[in-house]
């Protein structure tokens, strides 16, 4: 039997079961206790767009033989209703992290990216319904992706990563975060979430950690493992996550590219001389 069908099945027997076995306790339920669950209703949708070129006069950079294509694709947690919360600012941010430059609308952003794959500058662009599968092609590629990645009642946390090839030795693939405070409306930044005069304690608590997460105890074993130890700084690219501030480094900003993204996670109570009060609540004050 095929795996998935099976896990499948399985799940499926065993939800019945408990539900079976529930419905008396659901039954005496009183009403105090459904009162005392708390409901945040989510409507979120995922947008998806893909598109896909073929990039004429190519064999002015390439030798003749090589088709040259190009192909965008975008996916997206749009947020549409959360809890009740006014998300214009939310949704403000997302279009301006995502896009270089953004539209009115998420809709009239995704459209006008497809409209400018990789390699527009260069060839003319020719659309396709898809790219053939052949060896010698060279295939330029731009993906897109928002997603949550922390949840809780009180804020949320997003990614948006893109990877991008336009014909180099390799590709690049950057992240970037967006905070949201759902209580006050507003995007956390460095400046808001940090208190003032603090940067010297939260880059000795990122070294430490990032000592810690090469399992090194100096700088200068640091730089035996590849990082640019007099490179590193307080990363204004961060996110929460559980009872941590995860600051984020992508390729080549401490390290060589063969290091990939570098994620320090910093406790904390490490740093909470340095956080304002707010965020504070917002680490210790939710339910997960």
């Amino acid at each position: 039997m095929n795996t998935k069908l099976f896990i499948g099945i399985a799940t499926a027997i065993m939800a019945l079961t408990i539900g079976a076995c529930k419905n008396a306790d659901r039954d005496s339920s009183t009403s105090a206790d459904i009162d005392s669950i708390t409901n945040f209703e989510i409507k979120q949708t995922v947008k998806s767009l893909e598109r896909n070129y073929l990039c004429e006069g190519a064999e002015t950079y390439y030798d003749d033989s090589t088709e040259v294509y190009s192909t965008v694709r975008i996916a997206i947690e749009w947020p549409e209703e959360m809890g009740g919360y006014n998300l214009k600012t939310l949704q403000d941010s997302l279009l301006a992290s995502i896009f270089d430059k953004p539209k009115a609308t998420i809709d009239a952003s995704m459209l006008a990216s497809a409209a400018s794959p990789e390699g527009s500058d260069l060839f003319k662009m020719k659309q396709i319904d898809s790219i053939p599968a052949m060896e010698a092609a060279m295939v330029y590629s731009r993906d897109m992706i928002a997603s949550i990645i922390t949840f809780s009642p009180n804020f949320i946390s997003y990614q948006i990563m893109t990877a991008t090839y336009n014909g180099g030795a390799h590709g690049m693939t950057e992240s970037h975060y967006i905070n949201y405070d759902f209580t006050t409306g507003k995007v956390l930044t460095y400046d808001n979430t940090f208190k003032a005069d603090s940067e010297a304690q939260v880059l000795r608590a990122i070294k430490d950690n990032l000592m810690t997460r090469y399992n090194v105890s100096s700088m200068k074993e640091l730089d035996d493992r590849g990082i640019f130890s007099d490179q590193i700084y307080i990363s204004k690219n961060f996110y929460l996550q559980g009872y941590e501030i995860v600051f984020h480094y992508n390729p080549y900003e401490i390290a060589p590219y063969s290091e990939g993204s570098i994620n320090v996670r910093v406790p904390y109570f490490q740093i909470e001389d340095c956080l304002n009060p707010e965020v504070i609540q917002l680490l210790t004050d939710n339910d997960f």
